[in-house]
């Protein structure tokens, strides 16, 4: 698949051909920032960053990216307050407007299927940083990415899912991406979390094996994969039901001695209170590479858009 000029909305357009070869263009960035930091390849270019929502790794990562490659960025990381969102202007006339001032555009808003309704008139590619609880395209990237890279392979891995899977847009992501190899899933969650029936059905209907579970520590060591994600406070409509199931799982030492010894564990963070700080040098804890993978995956797939 030709990534050119393409917005990126969805984990579901990335064929496995593409991904691999994504990969490995990540790799070649990864030497850029290990030697010199710098790349000109963007030069001239410009990325707008457009935010509805907050975010700290994912905007940092995406400015780091297009700076790393010589290019430059115009940012509002408060588009709610300061943008003209605040005059009633619609989505699809602030992506044409602002696509007449970039060269690509970045955007994350609380509402799914927001960002393509701005990229609906936008005259430039629009990459989705992640729309209320439906994508999260370029988290699942990194995730698997980085799982990638732990294990060399991505066929004959089981992939444990675990937290709420069903206002978690990045296990949805995951899960697009993933079912293009040949992986098993477990997903642990309360019963009121439990990962959407569409995306179970589809992994089901691709030949997958599917395991669904509400306590961990009965599963945890099948796993390779120990993919946590916190309860999405923000998704639910009053703290009530939050509480309910905030804490329902804490990775911790004691729950990691069940674990495989060459599993790894990813987080998209941040993390709330679903993994203990006393697991962070443990070396299966790969969350914090993963922030710094995020930046050569972003770097590549920005690299392939722009058609540098």
């Amino acid at each position: 698949m030709d990534l050119k000029g393409q917005h990126i909305l969805s984990a579901s357009q990335f064929d496995k051909k593409t991904l691999l070869e994504l990969f490995k263009k990540a790799q070649e960035m990864e030497k850029i920032l290990s030697n010199k930091g710098q790349s000109d390849l963007a030069f001239g270019k410009v990325m707008a960053t457009l935010f509805f929502e907050p975010s700290t790794r994912t905007r940092f990562s995406f400015e780091t990216a297009m700076m790393r490659l010589g290019g430059r960025v115009i940012a509002n990381s408060d588009m709610v307050k300061t943008s003209s969102t605040m005059k009633m202007e619609s989505l699809e006339d602030t992506g044409k407007t602002v696509s007449q001032m970039a060269d690509i555009i970045v955007m994350r808003h609380p509402e799914a299927g927001s960002v393509g309704k701005l990229a609906f008139k936008s005259d430039v590619p629009v990459i989705n940083a992640g729309d209320g609880p439906a994508q999260h395209p370029t988290q699942a990237l990194l995730d698997v990415y980085t799982i990638w890279k732990s294990f060399g392979k991505l066929d004959e891995l089981t992939i444990g899912m675990v937290g709420d899977l069903k206002n978690g847009r990045v296990p949805h992501s995951q899960c697009e991406l993933l079912k293009q190899f040949d992986v098993n899933f477990i997903f642990v969650s309360p019963e009121g979390l439990k990962m959407p029936r569409e995306i179970v059905g589809d992994l089901q209907d691709g030949g997958h094996y599917v395991e669904e579970v509400s306590e961990l520590k009965v599963v945890i060591s099948k796993m390779d994969v120990i993919a946590m994600t916190r309860v999405q406070k923000e998704r639910f409509e009053n703290e009530k039901d939050y509480e309910k199931y905030v804490g329902s799982y804490v990775l911790n030492n004691e729950m990691m001695t069940k674990a495989k010894n060459n599993a790894i564990v990813i987080h998209p963070l941040p993390r709330v209170d679903e993994i203990s700080t006393e697991i962070d040098t443990d070396p299966r804890a790969k969350y914090f590479e993963q922030v710094k993978n995020g930046v050569a995956i972003r770097m590549a797939l920005i690299a392939e858009v722009l058609g540098l």
